[in-house]
């Protein structure tokens, strides 16, 4: 099992391309030019589409693990936890970014 953590950003064909989960690489659909950085919906987008995939790779495993077409109980376990974490972290980014936007709106103007 090869675990690949989220990278940013990574210089493979496109400039702006970014490795998530299984080694696939996504391209953000706006990427901030004169920096050379991706933004933060750019970064959200990757955090959340590490999860959905974490997510789905997990249920995959469990179907399996219930048919009993599952021989390394090791990789589940792991699968799981990538989940778990994946999701942990996308909520993590929410709720910063809720808190950011209610102190702004708190703000005098």
């Amino acid at each position: 099992m090869n675990i690949t953590p989220v990278v940013i950003p990574v210089m493979t064909g496109s400039p702006y391309a970014v490795q998530i989960g299984s080694g696939k690489s996504i391209t953000p659909e706006t990427p901030n030019v004169s920096t050379g950085q991706a933004n933060f919906l750019d970064v959200f987008r990757r955090v959340m589409a590490d999860a959905i995939e974490t997510n789905q790779i997990k249920d995959q495993d469990m179907i399996a693990l219930m048919l009993g077409e599952v021989d390394n109980l090791e990789e589940i376990g792991l699968n799981l936890i990538k989940a778990e974490i994946a999701t942990e972290l996308l909520v993590n980014v929410r709720n910063a970014v809720l808190d950011s936007y209610n102190e702004v709106l708190r703000m005098q103007i």
